[in-house]
């Protein structure tokens, strides 16, 4: 259709000045061109609106989901030890939801959030098995490393409220990567597009995951006793990570205390 549609616009600009000229020779011998232009800033217009049409990127196949803390090292403390600027380097801790060991050295999509930088991707660089801490016999789980970061961003950024300067934010991790995938703010956040039961206040991330501006994986964390709680309302929290899958929302973690 498109072709088409551009196959005739050509035609068009080509032998309507012909045609109107042979016509009305007297009347339009002075706005012949004014024509032309016209019919070429239709022709521009159309096919601008063609290309800034995105096709849809396909759901990526992802294994994990999971959470991590950006953690700030330097040689400097204050007087109650906690780090200070200038750091030196920058790594992301506390990555435990891998149910599977991943690939060392292929990569993950690390997902900042609450924080004005862009998602990156880095290698995984070690993977260690270990027992379930709340039950030997429960299902194992890898704690897994990643390359430090170099971006300035990192280096630069204020913490968000509440946060220590060494542990400014947490970020989202997922594996295998996702190059296009990106947080979605909460102010963006429908109540109908979450998860039956899911409070707004207790979304800690909401991802798209294929660019088409809709909610794929959402993660929670809520006071243990109340699911509606915000998790900084309490000591002990509770989580649960849902994924989109054919227009449902399907659970695939949860996270308790021991």
């Amino acid at each position: 259709m498109k072709t088409i549609s551009t196959i005739i616009l050509l035609i068009t600009l080509l032998i309507l000045p012909t045609v109107l000229h042979q016509r009305y020779a007297s009347v339009l011998s002075k706005t012949n061109m004014r024509i032309k232009i016209i019919v070429l800033l239709m022709f521009l217009s159309c096919n601008l609106g063609w290309a800034q049409v995105k096709k849809p990127v396909p759901m990526p196949q992802m294994q994990t989901v999971g959470e991590g803390v950006v953690w700030r090292i330097s040689d400097n403390k204050d007087e109650h030890g906690s780090l200070l600027p200038p750091w030196k380097e920058i790594r992301i801790t506390n990555i435990f939801e891998f149910k599977r060991s991943p690939v060392i050295g292929e990569k993950v999509t690390v997902i900042p959030l609450d924080a004005d930088i862009s998602p990156l991707d880095l290698r995984v660089i070690k993977a260690q098995k270990k027992e379930n801490p709340c039950n030997e016999r429960l299902p194992n789980w890898w704690e897994v490393e990643l390359e430090p970061i170099k971006l300035k961003e990192f280096f630069e950024i204020e913490p968000i409220p509440t946060r220590a300067a060494e542990f400014p934010f947490n970020v989202a991790i997922i594996y295998p990567a996702v190059k296009v995938a990106r947080q979605m703010k909460k102010e963006q956040l429908m109540r109908g597009a979450l998860p039956k039961g899911v409070s707004i206040n207790t979304v800690k991330a909401a991802i798209d995951l294929n660019d088409d501006r809709k909610l794929d994986v959402v993660i929670v964390e809520y006071c243990c006793g109340d699911t509606k709680k915000p998790a900084d309302d309490c000591d002990y929290t509770c989580g649960k990570t849902f994924k989109k899958v054919r227009n449902s929302w399907k659970l695939i973690d949860t996270r308790t205390p021991c």
